[in-house]
């Protein structure tokens, strides 16, 4: 995956990683439940034996497991790697909050996490199930829920469904009351992995609020001075720190969009583009370029 590739620099950890769906990143060890002998529940014996099956369906071994441990209990030291990386497991965390702190923690200053989750039709028993709202997230986290009190007949199945829109409110809400200091690098509305499901890659910034223009004058003030003096890594980096607050602004999702662009990164600029015709679909200036970019119509994806 090209994008992982990128983001994805130095010593990782990958959470729950599938042999059939590898990222095939050096220097990565594999973080999991269960190892086929030890596990951090019983339960997750017989969660490894159904899905050692699962990968024998697809001719592979298991992956191998380095560490045991889950999203909200990696047995690492602060600020040990450079990345962290999951696909198709964060939905399997019934404390979401939990697991972003958790993710925080281990990450080194500047580093990256970078996450894959499945669309919400993915998965057939999802598809007529509720995206799970922020005061459930909100609730679980101050309950303090982990494993030992989720019960056995769903053990580690997807506890929650998602939307690209609603993960992205819920990374705004972790950086608004400072759980979190996420910056948002990119996203893919569908993820360049598989296709199933969407990417959000967000990047450990530690005093993220002290970026974050206090109001729209300030906010156009600083941009400016940026981008006149050429700066466009610098204006796009401010767009991006605005947008780690408040994902659904159209206008600074268009900014993303053009400053990625001329700085020759069109394909993940898109993406912002994208995400502002989702907010303005009767925009014709951003539909125009979007048909310009990508060389085909815009389609709106959230139904």
């Amino acid at each position: 995956m090209a994008l992982a590739n990128k983001y994805c620099q130095g010593a990782g950890l990958e959470i729950g990683a599938a042999s059939h769906n590898a990222f095939y990143l050096p220097d990565c060890l594999n973080l999991g439940p269960c190892d086929g002998e030890s596990f951090l529940y019983p339960l997750d014996l017989q969660d490894f034996n159904l899905y050692k099956n699962e990968q024998a369906n697809y001719q592979v071994p298991p992956a191998r497991i380095d560490a045991l441990g889950d999203f909200t209990d990696i047995p690492f030291a602060d600020q040990t790697f450079d990345y962290l990386i999951s696909s198709h497991v964060i939905e399997h965390v019934p404390n979401l909050f939990a697991a972003y702190v958790e993710a925080a923690r281990v990450i080194k200053d500047d580093g990256v996490f970078f996450c894959i989750f499945p669309k919400r039709n993915a998965d057939p028993n999802d598809r007529v199930r509720a995206l799970t709202t922020l005061e459930s997230m909100i609730d679980a986290f101050e309950k303090r829920v982990d494993m030992s009190v989720m019960p056995e007949y769903n053990w580690r199945g997807h506890y929650h469904v998602f939307s690209l829109q609603s993960m992205l409110r819920a990374i705004n809400m972790i950086n608004s009351v400072g759980l979190g200091h996420w910056l948002i690098e990119t996203i893919e509305e569908t993820d360049s992995k598989v296709g199933n499901g969407h990417t959000v890659v967000l990047r450990k910034q530690p005093g993220l609020s002290a970026l974050s223009a206090s109001d729209a004058s300030q906010f156009n003030q600083e941009f400016n001075a940026r981008f006149q003096a050429q700066d466009l890594n610098g204006a796009l980096h401010l767009v991006k720190v605005a947008l780690s607050y408040d994902f659904f602004n159209a206008q600074n999702l268009y900014l993303a969009f053009a400053l990625n662009c001329q700085l020759d990164n069109a394909r993940e600029g898109v993406e912002f583009l994208r995400q502002a015709l989702i907010l303005t679909p009767e925009n014709e200036e951003f539909r125009k370029l979007f048909v310009q970019v990508t060389g085909g119509p815009f389609i709106n994806p959230v139904q």
